[in-house]
């Protein structure tokens, strides 16, 4: 199972698409609560609630930098993406659920 039928319903692209962004330089989101980020979280990730992308969105310099958001299942990482894309930030995915891209995670 490469993605969990949640995240694909969710409209996140694979994985594999996701590192391959992640190499080549897009910032990582994980829109969880801090709670969840505390619990497990990708290494290279940045936790910004949901709730508090707003706020985020005002302190970015650059739209143009592709980001990668992931949450629990996909749901509110597809959330963001909305609320980043009618904000002018078009480069933004859904990676889906940290389990989905952890699963994905090329080998070192």
């Amino acid at each position: 199972m490469s993605q969990s039928a949640l995240s694909r319903w969710s409209g996140a692209v694979g994985g594999n698409s996701c590192w391959e962004l992640i190499k080549q330089g897009a910032q990582v989101l994980d829109v969880r609560s801090p709670d969840e980020f505390a619990q497990a979280h990708l290494p290279q990730a940045t936790n910004v609630p949901l709730n508090q992308l707003d706020s985020w969105i005002k302190q970015q310099p650059n739209k143009q930098r592709p980001l990668v958001l992931y949450c629990a299942a996909g749901i509110r990482a597809q959330m963001g993406c909305d609320i980043l894309r009618a904000n002018g930030f078009d480069c933004a995915v859904n990676g889906g659920s940290l389990q989905d891209l952890l699963y994905n995670q090329p080998a070192a």
